[in-house]
């Protein structure tokens, strides 16, 4: 066999010319985390306002919820509701939020009694005192009465942190749900 030497061969030139790249250098594999974690954090904060949301409409049901008990609490005792006396309630006012002696007879209560008790569990609903449980953190409930067009207003509010709108400014009225209606 003859081996000629005035011909390099290709093997041995290819390696030693320095041309030959294997694998991926430090800078590119920097940049594809670099974009892989920009990626990553635009993916939780679409999930962080997924969950925001969803808790403010579960907030925005439960109050929805609270808003209408006590509607059909009133339109159930009728007779004191045309008489305005649920009218100027608020659930922060209320002195006491034990239930009067007549809810735990069996005759039950009288409708001016009624009226007292209706206020007293919707408020522990609300609220979440004595022993029932908040709907919603920081729950307050309104009652108002217009005696001239005889229309209730039932509003509850709540704590919850405002949202930003599409040019960042604050959502008014997002933790407030009001029901008007009249017997």
């Amino acid at each position: 066999m003859i081996i000629r030497t005035d011909r390099p061969l290709l093997l041995g030139s290819y390696a030693r010319s320095g041309n030959h790249q294997s694998g991926f250098t430090m800078i590119e594999i920097l940049v594809t985390l670099f974009i892989l974690a920009i990626g990553l954090l635009g993916l939780a904060g679409l999930l962080f306002e997924g969950m925001r949301n969803n808790q403010g409409a579960y907030l925005r049901t439960q109050a929805s919820i609270l808003a209408y008990d006590m509607a059909d609490r009133m339109r159930a005792n009728g007779a004191e509701a045309e008489a305005g006396n649920y009218g100027g309630f608020s659930t922060a006012n209320i002195q006491s939020t034990t239930p009067p002696t007549c809810a735990s007879q069996s005759a039950g209560c009288t409708a001016t009694d009624q009226v007292t008790l209706d206020q007293i569990e919707w408020t522990q609903q609300v609220e979440g005192t004595g022993n029932s449980m908040a709907m919603l953190p920081g729950g307050t409930g309104t009652i108002a009465y217009d005696a001239g067009t005889g229309i209730y207003t039932v509003t509850v509010q709540w704590d919850e942190a405002s949202r930003g709108g599409d040019a960042g400014e604050a959502i008014a009225g997002d933790n407030s749900y009001s029901v008007r209606f009249s017997l």
